[in-house]
């Protein structure tokens, strides 16, 4: 764990470094001339998922602000693993990018050993957007609100199932601490990927689940599903009427998960900054900003140096929590 935390801290001094340089004086126009005319490849790993959802949004936005086109390229496997790969494999020219949820930088190097340094191989450019995350419930279930849950899982006398898309990931430890917060004993049931976690809700094989709103809403519309309670301080344009479960009277479940870019870590300094410049002029567009807050995520862009403080600052907590709840990747 500490060599895990060290190797961020210097991934977090080398990432100041290459912003300051870049502020010094690096034209952001200095672009290797092969790659001027290349399309640019958003590298992710979920399909059809939210992370999906808001890259396509934003490569729309990004053609239009570096004049060229962007475009999503699915590499799935391993919950990122296979796509990061794929970026620290292509050409360092910032034409292939990284565009991850923030699981595989917080918490997959907790659990496993990766087949490459996270800290060095892979190096961050922008944070995109702050996701809305949520508790959901069977919409079977009667109850309205994180209390009146509460009092239904109660009755029950036994641990409830909460599904999570796998082991080792955000999910899981938010049902962690929604039990924690709640005192409720909740059984975490491990699925691949969060599709079938949301049909087995819907369904009622499974009592509920947490994980990003942009996922539930279609199904909050359709009465299929019901979100009992938000994660965070903060309430969601998305669904503004929806309190956070710390409001509800129960502290402790106020992580959230956050979606970013990321680049080879032989990218040079100027590059990194004219990519991470054309996301926030792109973010800073109405229009996208009001369409990506419309499916419960906040547009956030970040310099490197600053999502690679995130990184270390969610590392950390999430570590503490592992620890202290002996949570393995089985």
């Amino acid at each position: 764990m500490r060599q895990i935390l060290g190797g961020l801290a210097a991934g977090v001094r080398r990432a100041a470094l290459m912003a300051a340089a870049a502020f010094a004086g690096l034209a952001l126009s200095a672009i290797p001339a092969h790659a001027a005319d290349k399309p640019v490849r958003l590298v992710i790993f979920a399909p059809g998922g939210p992370v999906d959802q808001v890259a396509r949004q934003l490569a729309d936005k990004l053609s239009k602000v570096m004049g060229t086109d962007v475009y999503v390229d699915a590499k799935p496997g391993a919950n990122g693993i296979v796509a990061a790969q794929n970026v620290i494999a292509a050409d360092p020219d910032g034409t292939t990018l990284l565009f991850s949820s923030s699981g595989l930088f917080t918490i997959s190097p907790i659990f496993q050993k990766l087949p490459f340094d996270i800290d060095r191989d892979v190096i961050p450019v922008s944070r995109v957007v702050v996701n809305a995350s949520a508790v959901a419930i069977d919409a079977n279930i009667p109850a309205a609100n994180v209390r009146e849950f509460i009092a239904y899982a109660k009755s029950k006398g036994q641990a409830l199932d909460f599904g999570s898309p796998g082991v080792g990931n955000i999910t899981q430890l938010w049902i962690e601490q929604f039990a924690d917060a709640t005192g409720l004993s909740l059984m975490s049931v491990p699925y691949k990927g969060i599709a079938p976690v949301l049909v087995d809700v819907m369904g009622g094989r499974l009592s509920g689940t947490v994980g990003d709103l942009p996922a539930f809403l279609p199904h909050l519309k359709s009465g299929r599903m019901r979100v009992i309670g938000l994660v965070g301080d903060t309430r969601s344009p998305a669904a503004p009427d929806i309190p956070t479960v710390q409001e509800q009277g129960y502290p402790g479940l106020n992580a959230v998960s956050w979606y970013a870019v990321f680049a080879s870590g032989k990218t040079p300094p100027a590059v990194v900054a004219k990519v991470g410049a054309a996301i926030k002029q792109a973010l800073a567009d109405p229009a996208l900003r009001d369409s990506l807050r419309s499916i419960g995520v906040e547009p956030s862009p970040s310099t490197p140096a600053e999502l690679a403080r995130i990184i270390q600052t969610d590392r950390t907590r999430w570590a503490a929590l592992i620890k202290q709840k002996n949570i393995k990747m089985e």
